[in-house]
């Protein structure tokens, strides 16, 4: 099995979930320079097989910078449990009108 073949078998275990999804990019974001070449992107890209979002979202995730690629290295790094309480208690503080 190639690795676009099994980005494809990923893409339809994992329609409807967004998360699911980028779970399945994570795996092969970091080694981009040599599991995938630019027509191995655009012929993912370019698959019938995958839905419209799975397709722009795969197209982002190869391209340096782009949020979702930053998004999706980030799935798997530690978080910080404070900065999330942190986050949390200032959000309540917004909704409840203080």
């Amino acid at each position: 099995m190639s690795w676009s073949d099994y980005i494809v078998m990923a893409a339809q275990h994992s329609k409807g979930s967004a998360r699911h999804w980028f779970r399945y990019l994570r795996k092969y974001i970091d080694k981009c320079g040599t599991v995938f070449s630019k027509k191995d992107i655009e012929d993912l890209f370019n698959n019938e097989s995958l839905t419209p979002f799975q397709r722009v979202s795969i197209k982002a995730a190869f391209e340096d910078g782009s949020p979702t690629r930053q998004h999706i290295l980030s799935l798997n790094s530690k978080v910080d449990r404070n900065k999330i309480l942190l986050l949390r208690e200032s959000y309540e503080r917004i909704n409840s009108g203080k």
